[in-house]
């Protein structure tokens, strides 16, 4: 099983989690951060007080898949995070040694 982690502009999450949804990975986990990506636009920059720093709104979307999906996964959020700049964003890629799922038999 694979963690897949990318760092998006926050723009482009509409149309990767339908792009995802679309073929059947509903694992996902979605985390509003802050980094140094570059905006954009305008609107994506803020100021952060503790850094000193202006950054750039972005998302942390990581999908949790099987092994034989991961490229296909990767390949959808390549083309559909794009934004027209040389850098859009990271792709990070982990192994995990296993999946519990949640249930709601009491031991």
């Amino acid at each position: 099983m694979k963690r897949i982690t990318a760092l998006l502009h926050a723009h482009r999450l509409s149309d990767i989690v339908h792009a995802l949804e679309a073929v059947g990975q509903r694992r996902l986990s979605i985390t509003h951060a802050h980094g140094l990506l570059s905006a954009s636009s305008n609107r994506e920059h803020e100021f952060s007080v503790e850094l000193g720093e202006r950054m750039t709104q972005e998302i942390q979307l990581d999908v949790f898949c099987e092994d034989a999906e991961s490229a296909s996964v990767i390949a959808l959020l390549k083309r559909h995070g794009r934004t027209g700049q040389h850098v859009a964003g990271w792709i990070f890629v982990a192994d995990l040694t296993e999946s519990i799922p949640i249930d709601g038999v009491t031991e």
